[in-house]
């Protein structure tokens, strides 16, 4: 969390800001990241991968508008990356492929 800011050094800080964008505000999700499982080498006939996902939060330094994001769920995506996930989303062909 940030404490001062590390622009200008103020101790105005606004935090736990929840980031939107113009979507969220009729009714979807706001914006996050998500790590997807790559398909095993031999897919079963029915497979989904698997997913880590992840908000974000804001602090705003009130002096100079210095902005940071902070993921709300920054623990299981970093246990996901560890177990071989990636950012990128496959292409449908692919997941259907069997």
């Amino acid at each position: 969390m940030m404490k001062t800011c590390p622009e200008c050094g103020s101790n105005e800080i606004i935090s736990d800001l929840i980031v939107f964008a113009d979507e969220a505000l009729s009714g979807l999700h706001p914006p996050y990241v998500e790590l997807v499982e790559h398909p095993p080498a031999k897919r079963p006939f029915i497979w989904v991968p698997k997913t880590a996902a992840s908000g974000f939060r804001a602090e705003v330094c009130g002096e100079c508008g210095h902005t940071q994001f902070r993921a709300t769920n920054h623990a299981e995506l970093l246990k996901a990356l560890k177990q071989g996930y990636a950012s990128q989303q496959f292409a449908l062909k692919d997941i259907l492929t069997v």
